[in-house]
């Protein structure tokens, strides 16, 4: 059974590789991505991170754009799974 309630405007693709990102504190933190599309990525990491907080990505991979907003945050034990959107 689909979901009728995915916002999503590009087709998602599962995609397995570490990242590291810096937030505004100019400190680095690393995760691992899950999946990506053209305009955005979902990320596990132990680091919170706030619902429209922005991020920068220092990690090599094949985007769009190194720069991306939280749009969503849900907290799974001892780690994150985040939702971003590029910007």
């Amino acid at each position: 059974m689909s979901s009728s309630f995915d916002r999503r405007t590009h087709e998602r693709y599962d995609f397995s590789s570490q990242i590291e990102y810096v937030v505004d504190t100019n400190e680095v933190f690393e995760g691992s991505v899950t999946d990506l599309n053209n305009s955005g990525l979902c990320i596990f990491t132990a680091n919170p991170l706030k619902e429209g907080q922005e991020i920068s990505i220092k990690s090599v991979l094949p985007i769009p754009s190194q720069t991306a907003k939280v749009i969503w945050v849900s907290k799974h034990d001892d780690f994150y799974k985040i939702g971003l959107i590029f910007t």
